[in-house]
């Protein structure tokens, strides 16, 4: 017979069994704790030791021989020890993992055959018991040793004491009721302190918690601004009271407004508003600091609120980019720079792919100009390559030395033509470089290209240039051969003359033909052509030259010139100038023979075209000719006579009493 109080014990403690199960069950469910999910189960395996008890004492023998009552204690022991070590954060080694499995498959098989030998009663209990006292000895040895830890440590050490001597006492039957209510007390005592001790494990882990938010807080490099649904700050970090230069005590009370210009209110306001419909962004701002001087900051805002769904304020972290913006506005303002000179450069800045089309990924706007399309008509080969306005002769040429450059790792220049878009050819000269990446690839080809065409006709004239000046050159020389000629024919006919004429005269006027010669040579070939500028120039030299050689004073005669603009072929240029020279030299000496030096004496000289025909007038004022003189008793005349045939022209002598004018005249020689 057993204690009449016992049965009564046990199911009042089944209610406080299950109410233990299910704190347990919703610990587990709120933390998702291995621990908590153990001594859940654990406490699910104290329920069925309480209801196999009730069995047993409750006269229901049949039912309850059919119980895993070994089973039961030690799965419930087992879990217990299970979650108890998972809590401690303490490895279970595998001999203690091989023991449990050993005796737990014994109290399985001792169920299984209703064995009720204390064989094997014996090793489930003595395992239950020192896995108890071996817990109470892991919880005294914890680093972070607390009166709970301490309590529990000593229940379960008690508690394995007392499972051990179960063995002992179970016998008698007298003492049951105490030994049921004693583990009662162990049980429910050590499931209380084990929740009492998880909370005040989990109260430390807050507080380390907090203070590891609090260093992070405090030593973060980001500053941290929380203010409340009014704007105000609420709290900020060293850092964030550093971005602005001021202190964190200064900080609390104050709103953003107190940090920004006031123009900028209005954007400050709407983003609040932003904040209380519940809108986070990441944005770039600008604040004052206590200098006075602008300090950029990026921030990354949010809103807060409470369980309610209520407003609460707002958090923004912060980071200074002062110095980014400062670098981003000096990039912005070099890039504006260097797109300034690439657009006025007089040519072509580009970027382009090795490929036979020369793919465009950059193009500068000097494109237009020099090729007629616009710079996104290239990029991409949107709707022309540039291979394609490459002149088809020169484009394969390109390519290959294009190529060839790279190989020998130069930069490439070439001259080559291009296709205007208005059909017009240009010359053009490019200069650039492969761009190469990390492992050496070519990435991209960079280069300028510039128009070429005026480089290219001047090299065109200066070679045009050459070859006149060569033809010139020959032309010279054979015109000096001719002349050389005509001054020996004239010396052979002066020699003539020396025998009848007086030597020293005879001499001077072979210098003064040649002189004229010599005049007419350096006018002409000083000058691209005969006209007006040549013929004035000449007529002066030769004039001054005569008159030295006769003894006159250019005071004494009066001299008028008048020549019209006429371009006259070169080859003509010599004997005009003779037939000039042999006729003023006659007047110079003769017509003036006899006049006084207080008359009057003109000479003038007219070069003009009338008609078809080319006139030279040599007119003085002097005595005339006498009747019967004819060229041929002069051999200044005659020569005259013989270079006007020589022009396909006629000479006429028009004498008067008051002068002579003698007019040769020939045709017009386009």
């Amino acid at each position: 017979m057993s204690h009449p109080w016992l049965l009564p014990s046990l199911l009042a403690a089944l209610p406080s069994a299950v109410f233990v199960f299910c704190v347990y069950l919703y610990l587990y469910s709120k933390e998702g704790n291995k621990a908590l999910l153990a001594w859940t189960f654990g406490w699910f395996f104290h329920l069925l030791f309480y209801v196999g008890n009730i069995l047993q004492v409750g006269e229901y023998q049949d039912i309850h021989s059919y119980f895993p009552t070994l089973s039961v204690d030690f799965l419930r022991a087992f879990f217990q020890f299970y979650g108890c070590f998972s809590f401690l954060r303490k490895p279970i080694t595998l001999p203690i993992q091989m023991t449990f499995v050993i005796v737990g498959l014994g109290a399985i098989t001792a169920d299984y055959f209703k064995i009720t030998s204390m064989l094997w009663v014996w090793p489930v209990y003595v395992l239950i018991g020192l896995s108890q006292i071996y817990t109470g000895i892991a919880f005294l040895k914890t680093k972070q040793f607390d009166t709970g830890k301490k309590v529990i440590a000593w229940i379960f050490i008690l508690w394995g004491i007392y499972i051990i001597s179960y063995l002992f006492v179970k016998p008698l039957q007298e003492f049951a009721h105490f030994g049921f209510l004693l583990g009662g007390f162990f049980r429910f005592s050590s499931a209380i302190t084990i929740i009492v001790a998880y909370f005040e494990e989990t109260k430390i882990g807050l507080f380390r918690a907090e203070g590891n938010y609090k260093k992070i807080v405090e030593t973060t490099l980001e500053g941290i601004w929380l203010i409340d649904k009014d704007g105000k700050t609420t709290y900020v970090n060293k850092t964030m009271a550093d971005f602005l230069g001021t202190s964190e005590k200064e900080f609390i009370g104050k709103t953003l407004l107190d940090f920004v210009p006031s123009e900028l209110h209005d954007i400050v306001n709407k983003r609040l508003d932003a904040r209380k419909r519940g809108a986070g962004e990441i944005h770039d701002f600008h604040f004052k600091n206590k200098k006075g001087e602008l300090v950029w900051l990026l921030m990354s805002t949010n809103p807060l609120f409470d369980y309610q769904g209520n407003y609460e304020g707002a958090l923004a972290m912060c980071t200074d980019i002062t110095a980014f913006k400062k670098t981003e506005s000096a990039l912005k303002e070099s890039e504006r720079q260097l797109s300034t000179l690439i657009r006025n450069l007089p040519g072509i800045a580009y970027r382009c792919a090795l490929d036979q089309d020369w793919t465009m990924e950059f193009i500068s706007d000097g494109c237009f100009e020099l090729t007629g399309y616009s710079p996104s008509d290239f990029v991409s080969n949107r709707t022309i390559s540039f291979a394609d306005v490459i002149h088809e002769e020169d484009r394969e040429q390109v390519y290959r030395d294009v190529i060839d450059a790279i190989r020998e790792n130069l930069p490439y220049r070439l001259v080559y033509r291009i296709h205007h878009r208005s059909g017009n050819t240009k010359w053009v000269f490019e200069q650039g470089s492969a761009v190469k990446g990390d492992k050496g690839e070519i990435v991209a080809l960079e280069g300028f290209i510039s128009d070429f065409t005026q480089v290219k006709l001047a090299e065109e004239i200066m070679a045009n240039s050459l070859q006149e000046k060569d033809i010139l050159l020959k032309e010279v020389h054979h015109r000096v051969k001719n002349y050389l000629q005509v001054l020996s024919s004239l010396l052979s006919i002066q020699q003539e003359e020396i025998e009848e004429n007086n030597p020293a005269q005879v001499l001077v006027e072979s210098q003064n033909r040649i002189l004229s010669m010599a005049y007419v040579h350096e006018s002409l070939y000083g000058k691209h052509q005969i006209s007006d500028e040549f013929f004035p120039e000449f007529v002066s030299k030769l004039v001054d030259s005569l008159l030295r050689s006769f003894g006159q004073n250019r005071e004494e005669i009066q001299i008028f010139v008048n020549c019209e603009s006429l371009s006259i072929k070169q080859n003509f240029a010599i004997p005009i100038g003779l037939i000039l020279n042999e006729l003023v030299t006659n007047v110079l000496k003769h017509a003036f023979l006899g006049k006084r030096r207080s008359e009057e004496k003109t000479l003038k000289i007219s070069f003009y075209q009338d008609g078809g025909w080319i006139h030279l007038d040599v007119t003085d004022n002097g005595r005339g000719k006498s009747i019967g003189y004819q060229s041929k008793d002069s051999m200044g005349l005659e020569l005259v006579d013989l270079l006007t045939k020589q022009l396909k022209g006629s000479v006429q002598d028009l004498s008067t009493e008051q002068g002579t004018m003698t007019r040769v005249k020939f045709p017009a020689f386009k």
